[in-house]
């Protein structure tokens, strides 16, 4: 009988600005991108409300548009790394050095997700139920009333 083992895993989310999401559509949602501009470190934050908040106030304004992305870790693989605040307790995030991400990349469990979507103009996250390259071109909402049967 093959022994299964069970891991721990942990959700942590990065702050992706369009080139970054870019590079991760074209890893088949299956990489950590890295910092665009040669960033030493990647942060990838405990809360997804923390990820938001930097999406909204930086990558908005400096790129037109912030994303954010949920990815699913083992425990074991994030142990190497130092777990810091930055200014608040809840913004707690784990600094990986980048040249470490292609590692760490290989520890994902399944694909990275897109959770949320700030723009100029508007802001979403994304359903669970939603594809994400769908989300980013059109409103759900409007493809699942598509799906309903129109009352009666």
């Amino acid at each position: 009988m093959k022994h299964l083992s069970c891991q721990r895993t942990l959700a942590v989310y990065q702050t992706l600005v369009p080139p970054q999401l870019a590079a991760l559509k074209g890893a088949a949602w299956r990489r950590i991108v890295p910092g665009q501009g040669g960033e030493y470190f990647c942060q990838l934050k405990l809360q997804q409300r923390y990820a938001e908040m930097i999406a909204r106030q930086w990558a908005v304004p400096a790129c037109g548009a912030g994303y954010v992305v949920r990815l699913i870790l083992p425990l074991r693989a994030l142990a190497n790394y130092d777990l810091g605040s930055v200014a608040y307790d809840e913004h707690l995030e784990y600094q990986v050095p980048t040249c470490e991400l292609p590692q760490l990349s290989r520890s994902l469990v399944g694909q990275v997700e897109l959770v949320s979507v700030f723009r100029e103009h508007e802001s979403y996250s994304i359903p669970h139920h939603c594809e994400p390259l769908v989300a980013l071109m059109g409103d759900c909402h409007a493809l699942e009333n598509q799906r309903r049967p129109a009352p009666a």
